[in-house]
């Protein structure tokens, strides 16, 4: 799983230097994800992972909230909470 994890980090790192947005799933129905993707019976699909341009591309670098992000230091404790 952890080799899942970096290889989806770094094709969707890559899509968005391309101005591509993707959007990570995990797959929770695999009889579903079989009858819509038809992928074998003895393969197991556990996420998926949506690429696509943006309507407007100007979403890829909006901020996720509004005034930005939150300061590091108001997320990450060291050492002590």
């Amino acid at each position: 799983m952890f080799d899942l994890g970096q290889a989806a980090q770094n094709m969707m790192l890559a899509a968005w230097e391309l101005g591509i947005g993707s959007v990570p799933a995990t797959v929770y129905d695999q009889d579903l994800a079989r009858r819509l993707l038809g992928h074998p019976a003895d393969h197991h699909c556990e996420f998926l992972i949506s690429f696509g341009y943006p309507a407007d591309p100007g979403l890829l670098t909006a901020s996720l909230r509004p005034g930005g992000r939150k300061p590091l230091a108001a997320i990450v404790h060291e050492e002590r909470w």
